[in-house]
């Protein structure tokens, strides 16, 4: 089974009950559903995962565990699966989110630079006494384009994500299984 590897992987539930932000949830992460490595878990965590990847503010890893709770899925993988958004890979996300809801809005694009701008000026408004981003950038860059396009890039990947885990999953166990029947121990 190809859930060995996943294990090596993934965050032990003690290492995430040390986090502080999630000792919170602590009564609820004892469900022993919530750390099963089977396909079913597996699956949904990868959808809630990916999805939760794509919401664009801190927070994330929040989203991820309560959509975890609520629908019973691995919360190892869920909360792993948020990091694909991480300080390598935000801006080219953020960028094409930008892109699919400006060119379904007709909205005027912008660059990469602003962008990036937007991306640390939003971390210093939030992190300290910066300028709000929201007033800044008003009438240059749409906030609504950003918002669709983040939302249609989030379930178009989450829906891949999930497709192609099932797919590799049943990959990994019918060549398992198969090389168990070719082999059999005497």
């Amino acid at each position: 089974m190809p859930n060995k590897r996943l294990k090596k992987l993934l965050p032990t539930p003690e290492t995430i009950l040390e986090s502080r932000t999630l000792k919170l949830f602590a009564p609820h992460l004892v469900d022993p559903r919530l750390w099963h490595f089977n396909r079913h878990s597996l699956n949904k965590a990868v959808y809630i995962g990916v999805l939760s990847a794509f919401f664009p503010l801190p927070g994330q890893m929040l989203l991820a565990l309560i959509g975890a709770l609520i629908f019973r899925a691995n919360v190892p993988m869920a909360l792993g699966l948020t990091w694909i958004t991480n300080p390598l890979t935000t801006l080219p996300i953020f960028y094409a989110g930008y892109y699919v809801g400006a060119k379904i809005l007709g909205e005027p694009m912008i660059s990469l630079r602003v962008i990036g701008r937007m991306i640390a000026d939003f971390s210093l408004w939030l992190l300290s006494d910066g300028a709000n981003p929201f007033v800044t950038y008003q009438g240059t860059v749409s906030l609504t384009a950003f918002c669709l396009g983040l939302t249609i890039l989030a379930i178009v990947a989450s829906i891949i994500c999930g497709l192609a885990f099932k797919g590799i999953w049943r990959y990994k166990t019918v060549t398992s299984w198969q090389k168990r029947q070719r082999n059999p121990k005497k």
